[in-house]
């Protein structure tokens, strides 16, 4: 009972709100073989009749990556960031932003003519102002392939899923020196209730001293044994168990919800209410499952839930808490995907699409590929 009610206060934390409506989100353009032909046409085959900046700029793998603000006040774009041209080149999949800066991994290349002469790289942790001046710091070493962290909503820690030697690690670091404060094994502290399970989402409760990690059954395991859903931790790895049962309830009339599904949380409002992302289906029809977005406190009566035109994973909530973005991947009939950014109110449930980006290229156009990517908010 004791832990019962400690899981019901971990989503009925009060946090003073703060103000803002700016979104920060990326913008990779990843050449294609098209486009980098075309970008490249005029420059020297030969190696020794290139400048050293071409010959780096060569072994990129991305033409730049820019971060930008979105008002939704008033819907100005303004570019923070742009690595183009630079030695450095960030990695969006591997970036987060909060509190007026963005943590990224990146690769540092330049041309050395001592000891051996020749193209030295190092992967790190970077730092950027999002202030317009294209500053930049390392502080931190990086592996190849650096996760991407999650930042918590006071921007002070940042979480980094791992899979490490077979192992599901979680690992916390203080922002902004990026020192490793906690580490541990997922898996191990949920092997009595989802041993087969999988992870397949983390997040920040909105205390910032406590993640959520929803976990899940895949392939063809199926041990009746396991508890999937979402489970509550603290920062240093002491389990606070799964979400109560009757938390969170999606009621919606004319609709059920399937027993095959579980119900995943997104995050945690300032006020203490959770979001989940749940599904149900129409009484009396065959269809498919619906994606619902629900907002719970311990009181399911104050529960509310609005209909989802696509199911959603990652959102970024605004530091208010009175918004939600988060990405939709919509298919074309040439079975091209397009990107859309959709932010919601959690007041009214209205929802806005507020920007977008093209579909892939075809083979042969000369332009690059444009990924977007969600990297948080600015007060």
């Amino acid at each position: 009972m004791k832990l019962h009610r400690l899981l019901l206060a971990t989503c009925f934390l009060y946090l003073t709100p703060a103000r803002g409506q700016t979104l920060i989100y990326s913008l990779t353009y990843a050449e294609t073989r098209a486009s980098s032909q075309a970008r490249f046409a005029s420059m020297p085959l030969m190696p020794g009749q290139r400048t050293q900046q071409q010959n780096l700029d060569l072994l990129r793998n991305t033409r730049k990556t820019e971060i930008y603000s979105l008002s939704l006040a008033d819907g100005t774009r303004t570019l923070l960031f742009s690595d183009e041209g630079m030695n450095l080149e960030i990695k969006a999949p591997g970036t987060a932003a909060g509190g007026g800066k963005a943590y990224a991994a990146g690769t540092w290349r330049e041309y050395r003519s001592t000891p051996t002469p020749g193209v030295y790289s190092d992967e790190a942790i970077y730092e950027l102002p999002l202030d317009r001046s294209n500053h930049y710091r390392k502080i931190a070493p990086a592996t190849a392939n650096q996760p991407p962290a999650i930042l918590s909503p006071q921007s002070n820690k940042a979480l980094v899923p791992a899979f490490v030697n077979g192992k599901f690690m979680v690992e916390i670091y203080s922002i902004p020196d990026w020192k490793l404060l906690h580490s541990w094994d997922l898996m191990q502290l949920v092997k009595d209730s989802c041993g087969g399970c999988t992870p397949v989402g983390y997040g920040w409760l909105a205390d910032g001293k406590r993640v959520f990690v929803n976990l899940t059954v895949v392939g063809d395991e199926d041990d009746t044994a396991d508890k999937p859903g979402a489970y509550f931790f603290s920062e240093e790895g002491i389990s606070l168990g799964a979400v109560p049962a009757e938390f969170a309830v999606l009621q919606v009339p004319g609709y059920v919800h399937p027993n095959f599904i579980e119900r995943h949380i997104l995050g945690q409002m300032p006020d203490g209410r959770c979001i989940f992302l749940d599904y149900a289906a129409k009484q009396g029809s065959p269809g498919k499952p619906e994606p619902f977005l629900v907002l719970s406190s311990p009181d399911v009566k104050l529960g509310k839930a609005f209909p989802l035109h696509f199911s959603i994973g990652e959102v970024f909530m605004s530091p208010s808490g009175k918004s939600i973005a988060y990405l939709e991947d919509r298919p074309r009939p040439d079975y091209r995907t397009e990107v859309h950014l959709w932010v919601r109110n959690l007041e009214s449930g209205a929802e806005k699409e507020v920007f977008s980006v093209p579909p892939p290229p075809l083979p042969n156009s000369p332009e690059p590929n444009v990924t977007l990517r969600l990297l948080g908010w600015m007060n």
